[in-house]
């Protein structure tokens, strides 16, 4: 699926809606960004990736962890 679009004021770029829809993009949602060669990647980062964060909490009890961080 590709589109052309147009840089408009500030340099911002409409993601045409039929494509939002099939990548279920929301307002405030971010993206990777990365430049290779002279193509632009845009990449959405999925919210499971970010709701994974802190999954490890609890996981080894505190002495464990100073043990650890003492041996480094």
């Amino acid at each position: 699926m590709s589109e052309i679009v147009k840089i408009g004021k500030k340099a911002q770029m409409v993601i045409p809606k039929h494509i939002r829809k099939k990548l279920n993009l929301a307002e405030g949602q971010e993206v990777f960004i990365e430049v290779q060669g002279d193509i632009i990647l845009i990449v959405p980062i999925s919210k499971k990736i970010e709701e994974l964060a802190g999954i490890g909490k609890g996981l080894y009890n505190k002495e464990y962890l100073e043990k650890i961080r003492d041996e480094w």
